[in-house]
């Protein structure tokens, strides 16, 4: 065993000293495009929203002088309801560790911090992939407000005008379909949701490679950039601002025919064109409800003693839904190879 200096061991010299520990938590989870911060929001204070939709519209018709006209009722509207859902996380406060674990660190502030960024983090991801067909006490995403569930095959004209299927494995998005989905949301999206790597392969396209793109006589969609207020770059397409999301795919992407997440690696991605307002608008907005959805979103509740605890306890609490005034708001193209090169 080697001597270190007047002790036998360096373990025993150790003995007199300690490290620091910095107060605090590092953060190491990093994302962006959260839709929370873009979402305008609407509170009420009933179990759900109801709301109208047009649908069939008055038509006229031309008549003769003198010519009888008759009466006429054939306008009628689409119901929706938008149905506030429980979004909750309950931890145990342990007595002992809020009385003697303060040096350097405040137990009760670091796992309320937690709590809070990993509750936000569930609701982002279900703003994109809820289904309420999987669970029930879940609100539907976005990919489940489409006028119809995607199926394969699809495009703007067919049974689910808002959704194109760009087929899947090998099959890239093309310019004129990133043109055709900004056409498709009326009267304009407010962003187009996709992630970092088609943000970038598109960038590339327009920029690296400096390809002038067109099909059949359609020129191919402008992609310029500027700078926000902190000097970063914001790319644009056609005008549009690209919004990055870490949360479109999670770590494997999505499955094809769907815009639901992949278990397991499949390449597979989906861009999307969203237009955020209030409901009375057409918009898509986050309904809120109760004494929940304020700046933190969750209300926060704290029990100082649990029975048969020496321990208090920690409660998030948001009554939230995503609603979609217009079947015009969103639309998607799905089933894009992530990897593919950009065509005309």
């Amino acid at each position: 065993m080697a001597i270190v200096g007047h002790f036998e061991s360096l373990a025993e010299a150790q003995k007199l000293v300690q490290s620091t520990l910095l107060a605090g938590v590092v953060q190491e989870t990093y994302e962006e495009g959260q839709l929370l911060q873009r979402l305008p929001v609407t509170t009420i204070d009933s179990k759900s929203l109801l709301y109208n939709r047009e649908g069939t519209l008055p038509t006229a018709a031309f008549y003769g002088i003198h010519e009888q006209i008759p009466w006429s009722a054939d306008v009628n509207f689409t119901q929706k309801e938008a149905t506030l859902k429980i979004s909750a996380r309950s931890d145990i406060l342990d007595n002992f560790m809020m009385k003697t674990y303060k040096n350097p660190n405040d137990y009760r502030t670091v796992i309320l911090s937690t709590l809070r960024k990993g509750v936000m983090r569930t609701i982002e991801d279900k703003l994109i992939y809820g289904n309420i067909d999987n669970d029930a006490d879940e609100f539907d995403g976005i990919g489940h407000l489409l006028p119809a569930d995607i199926a394969g095959s699809e495009t703007w004209a067919a049974a689910n005008p808002q959704a194109y299927d760009m087929g899947g494995a090998s099959t890239a998005v093309t310019m004129v379909r990133m043109r055709q989905l900004v056409d498709a949301v009326r009267p304009k999206p407010s962003f187009l949701l996709m992630t970092r790597t088609m943000r970038n392969t598109l960038s590339a396209t327009a920029f690296e490679k400096g390809i002038v793109l067109a099909s059949a006589g359609i020129g191919a969609g402008h992609i310029t950039y500027s700078k926000n207020e902190f000097g970063g770059r914001i790319d644009y397409f056609d005008g549009v601002p690209i919004v990055i999301s870490d949360y479109l795919g999670g770590a494997y992407g999505e499955t094809d025919n769907t815009v639901n997440k992949a278990t397991s690696a499949s390449g597979i991605t989906s861009i999307w064109a969203i237009r955020t307002g209030q409901i009375s608008d057409g918009g898509l907005c986050l309904i809120t409800g109760g004494d929940t959805g304020g700046i933190e979103l969750f209300k926060v509740t704290e029990l100082d003693d649990l029975e048969d605890y020496d321990a208090g306890g920690i409660k998030l609490v948001a009554y939230c839904c995503l609603a979609q005034g217009s079947s015009k708001a969103t639309a998607v193209i799905h089933s894009i190879d992530e990897d593919g090169v950009i065509i005309g």
